[in-house]
């Protein structure tokens, strides 16, 4: 079905959605700093207005405010997720030029939040505001949530999807994580990883000591390495006791997606400066360890003397910082059970075990009417199927917002990202070419949503009556 009249208008206003979309960039919005986080969220609550969404501002406790906001109409509700907060924005010295000066060049635009995930929400806002200028009402009912706290583990929205879980109640979610990857491959996840993170903690002399002390008085910091290095193999595989008896094996389903995904080996390894894979993974059994592995990362460790120079110091305490992603059916409960199990039985049961956060893992299937219309609509906007990830190596609060109701609600998740976007690193950026593309993507979603359900509805001949008249 032609969208001539959707995409000459989203070509019209190109200038005009880049810059709401710079405007946004430009204002900090780092939850973890706190910075410029009120003015943002109203802010997006502007821009969602604009869009012809009816708003609400909640806020729960001490948090920042989420943004619900609601347009269109009829039996068929979806969810539309997103965030408005970023990440910190690093050394200053490796941008070449300001984190939130929102700067274009050679067709990217360069800003902290560009591709992490603003770019996301002012193409899917942008689209359903030009779907309404052209075609009129929206076929379905689209709810967004857009969430201030996704870089501190999102407890805002957590409490907001058991004190509202009425405003969830959908037939699919569509979420904001996603990529072409480096042969510029559309990418579509049905699901996310849980996760789990972790601190691990060793306390030793009541304060840092002379290092003259290191023959009789224990030192924290190895006893925390000695800890770590039983919890994965010298090859890489986690050896929790217990723990490989827990995943879930890999549905026929699954296992067929899996053969249609092909990593970029040589492209993904330049692009990371690595030499080798874990285990000299390749292929196959690379795709299926990066997809349905579960992963135990140390994120850092702090202890001793770490400034600059010399200073002979025994350690007071030694801390180390873990997250676990976790595959069927792991969850974060058996992981922290086994692993103080694990510990115990090696004589480490003065670690202490501290959980900062968590998330579950939110899975579903190809045939939901939300995987099905994005699948369509990639495959008319990229001219190729689009490649489908059954679960997405990263996490987030997907399974909060998806498992509010019963039964769960299906999602699938993109963005406007590429390979080169580096969303948590320097220099964050995306390809304009890519941010209007994903307008009429999104136009086309929700399209064929209203399709699935109203075939022969007076919106849908409306369309086609509109399309014939250009």
């Amino acid at each position: 079905m032609p969208f001539t009249r959707f995409d000459r208008h989203v070509d019209r206003h190109a200038r005009t959605f880049t810059e709401r979309l710079q405007q946004l960039c430009r204002m900090p919005s780092v939850a973890a700093r706190g910075t410029g986080m009120r003015a943002m969220a109203e802010a997006v609550e502007q821009q969602m207005r604009r869009s012809g969404a009816g708003t609400r501002v909640f806020k729960m406790g001490s948090g920042y405010p989420i943004i619900f906001g609601e347009c269109g109409a009829g039996p068929r509700c979806f969810l539309a997720y997103g965030h408005y907060d970023v990440q910190p924005v690093g050394h200053l010295t490796e941008w070449s030029s300001g984190p939130f000066a929102a700067e274009i060049r050679d067709g990217r635009l360069y800003a902290r939040g560009a591709s992490n995930s603003k770019g996301d929400l002012i193409a899917r806002l942008a689209a359903v505001e030009t779907y309404q200028k052209v075609y009129g009402k929206l076929p379905v009912c689209v709810r967004f949530i857009v969430e201030g706290e996704a870089g501190v583990g999102s407890p805002s929205l957590y409490r907001f999807t058991q004190e509202h879980a009425e405003l969830l109640h959908a037939e699919g979610c569509i979420w904001d994580e996603g990529a072409k990857d480096t042969k510029d491959r559309f990418q579509l996840s049905l699901g996310f990883k849980g996760i789990v993170f972790l601190e691990l903690r060793v306390h030793g002399a009541r304060t840092d000591l002379h290092s003259k002390w290191g023959a009789i008085v224990p030192n924290p910091a190895w006893r925390l390495v000695q800890a770590l290095s039983t919890i994965t193999s010298p090859k890489g595989v986690i050896t929790i006791d217990g723990l490989s008896s827990h995943v879930a094996p890999i549905s026929p389903e699954d296992q067929e997606a899996l053969q249609n995904i092909e990593l970029d080996e040589a492209g993904l390894k330049r692009e990371f400066r690595i030499g080798n894979w874990i285990r000299g993974m390749r292929g196959a059994a690379l795709v299926k360890e990066h997809i349905f592995g579960p992963t135990c990362t140390i994120c850092g460790i702090h202890t001793g003397h770490t400034e600059a120079g010399a200073k002979t110091v025994l350690p007071s305490a030694a801390m180390a910082r873990l997250d676990f992603r976790l595959v069927p059916d792991l969850t974060p409960e058996i992981v922290i059970n086994l692993l103080r199990e694990h510990l115990d039985m090696r004589g480490f049961k003065d670690i202490e075990i501290i959980e900062l956060g968590s998330a579950p893992l939110a899975k579903s299937s190809a045939q939901s009417s939300v995987a099905r219309a994005a699948m369509s609509a990639a495959q008319e906007i990229y001219n190729v199927p689009p490649v489908i990830y059954p679960l997405d190596p990263s996490s987030g609060p997907v399974g909060a917002v998806c498992g509010a109701n019963t039964p769960p609600t299906p999602v699938v998740s993109f963005g406007t990202s590429y390979t080169g976007s580096n969303p948590h690193g320097p220099d964050e950026n995306i390809r304009l070419e890519d941010f209007l593309e994903s307008i009429k993507f999104f136009g086309r979603i929700i399209f064929h949503l209203g399709k699935q359900g109203r075939r022969e509805s007076g919106i849908h001949k409306a369309y086609v009556a509109s399309e014939h008249k250009k």
